[in-house]
């Protein structure tokens, strides 16, 4: 049996092994978001030493600034777009890749290399490869007689998709894996009875697989809609925001604000209200979906 000493001594030395972790939390994400907030009530430039307290005036200027407003629907726009069409690629592929073989195998590891490439330089190939000029995908577009005016990224109501397919090139791969994760998990005994019972491979589905597979969804669900809701790299390397606002997402508007015009107070208050926006999404899709499980009495 430990002495009460020993037990002490045991406890206090988790702490000195977890220390290292909590100085790393504190220094790269607690200060910076306190530091972030108490900005957020000043009014301040980058260059100039006085800091001019103004309250919630840079949160209520973010709310009469169209600028914002739009590039807020911007940002709504593409999360629900590529998530979506992700989440649906995502559930198809992974169905499909669900056998062992080993072309399947080999498949599994194919279709994650798009996720091991460096955002900034997918969004520079893609954005040579549909040059309106010179790039080869434009260049085949136009052949087989799609109208893209003068390019995909140069026409305003083109250029949102052109990012939104850029993200589901991906970043579907990721959904795929978490959802093939989650269908390698599943009991077979269910899928047994159901075909002893008659149950087509729909029903199956519909009524076995995509409730057993209701947690893993949320998992990829809550996890691409707050990471596509910080879309930078594509924007900033491709379009700069452009043409005009169209592409000018939440994230691209607080870094124009802050960077290119020195406004700090004012960017600091945006990033405010978009963490806190975003922290009521991933809350709010996690609630509804475990009250849907509640309703049908399901379980998550």
């Amino acid at each position: 049996m430990l002495s009460r000493k020993g037990i002490f001594s045991q406890k206090y030395s988790l702490y000195w092994m977890m220390a290292p972790l909590f100085i790393y939390l504190a220094a790269f994400y607690l200060y910076p978001l306190i530091y972030s907030v108490y900005i957020g009530f000043y009014e301040w430039s980058l260059g100039d030493a006085t800091k001019t307290f103004v309250g919630f005036r840079n949160y209520v200027s973010a709310f009469q600034d169209s600028q914002f407003t739009g590039s807020f629907l911007n940002t709504a726009i593409f999360v629900i777009a590529a998530v979506g069409i992700e989440l649906t690629l995502g559930l198809s592929l992974a169905l499909l890749l669900n056998r062992e073989s080993w072309p399947m195998r080999i498949l599994r590891t194919v279709i994650l290399l798009p996720t091991l490439i460096t955002p900034l330089v997918v969004a520079l190939t893609w954005k040579a490869l549909l040059n309106p000029d010179i790039g080869a995908l434009t260049y085949y577009i136009r052949a087989v007689g799609i109208d893209i005016g003068r390019g995909i990224f140069v026409e305003r109501g083109l250029a949102m998709a052109g990012i939104v397919l850029i993200d589901v090139w991906q970043w579907t791969s990721l959904i795929t894996i978490i959802l093939l994760a989650g269908l390698k998990g599943m009991p077979i005994e269910p899928y047994e009875a159901a075909y002893v019972d008659g149950a087509s491979r729909w029903q199956a589905f519909r009524y076995i697989t995509l409730p057993l597979l209701r947690p893993t969804i949320l998992i990829a669900l809550v996890v691409r809609t707050l990471d596509a809701m910080k879309i930078f790299d594509s924007v900033f390397a491709i379009t700069g925001g452009g043409p005009g606002t169209a592409t000018t997402t939440m994230n691209f508007h607080i870094f124009k604000v802050g960077i290119q015009h020195l406004k700090v107070g004012a960017a600091s208050a945006m990033s405010n209200i978009f963490l806190l926006f975003s922290v009521l999404i991933g809350l709010f899709i996690i609630r509804s979906v475990f009250l849907s499980a509640r309703r049908k009495g399901g379980a998550v």
